[in-house]
């Protein structure tokens, strides 16, 4: 019989043991992200890891351990945390053709990502250490659950001689709510009196409409999304554009 067992972290750290099935031959030797969940809320985001190990001529008894890596933001390296749980190995009964183990964590921050080094040993008769080796998971991505503004599409007409009509396309490319915020336009010198759009639910777009001063080709018209910095959002790189006089010659 192989030992199949798993730890369930409802928290980090934190956690409690259940059993699950028991298959009868031997399992292949492999580390895997099983199960990765995501949401707008901490209790939504989980990353489920399985291993597994088959028994070496020999062997009479077989560990891992896993540890979990956590990589914060969109980039950079992956570091090492601790969780007590996860801090001893995992030992087969004497005897087993395999050992076959899964853990979970919720809790997970985002935007972030998730993986698990587990390493493997064998040991024989007299407890001698017969190999190890490590494996390591691919990885459980939370992204940024948070809203993101982007301008779109800047059009315009001629009102009269001096002035114009300018309509301006904002979205929201994030994953949450964005509330209502302002949007200014700068013409030429002049910056105008602000758009006010939203709120924004996710995917939607609304559209902000002022007159202005009359802009001519070649000219260059200023965007920025919310000046104020009322919406928290996942990227602020992009919310100030410039895009040419949208009216006709």
């Amino acid at each position: 019989m192989l030992l199949s067992c798993g730890l369930l972290l409802l928290a980090l750290p934190g956690g409690v043991a259940h059993a699950a099935t028991t298959p009868v031959s031997k399992p292949p030797l492999e580390a895997r992200l099983t199960a990765c969940t995501t949401g707008l809320a901490p209790t939504a985001r989980a990353a489920t890891f399985s291993a597994s190990m088959p028994a070496a001529k020999g062997t009479r008894r077989m560990t891992m351990r896993f540890r979990l890596l956590q990589r914060r933001g969109a980039g950079g390296r992956y570091k090492r945390v601790d969780v007590p749980a996860w801090a001893s190995d995992v030992r087969s009964e004497p005897g087993r053709p395999g050992l076959i183990f899964t853990k979970r964590v919720e809790g997970l921050l985002a935007p972030a990502a998730y993986k698990a080094v587990v390493r493997f040993r064998w040991y024989d008769a007299k407890g001698r250490l017969q190999r190890e080796t490590f494996r390591t998971t691919s990885a459980c991505r939370q992204p940024d659950p948070r809203p993101d503004l982007v301008a779109g599409v800047l059009t315009g007409r001629v009102r009269d001689q001096d002035t114009a009509v300018y309509e301006l396309v904002v979205r929201n490319d994030g994953r949450s709510v964005a509330d209502r915020f302002a949007v200014e336009l700068t013409i030429g010198d002049l910056i105008q009196p602000p758009i006010f759009v939203g709120p924004l639910a996710p995917g939607t777009a609304e559209r902000g409409k002022l007159v202005g001063p009359r802009c001519r080709p070649g000219d260059e018209v200023r965007i920025e999304l919310d000046p104020d910095g009322t919406v928290d959002e996942a990227v602020e790189s992009d919310d100030v554009v410039v895009r040419p006089c949208p009216l006709p010659a």
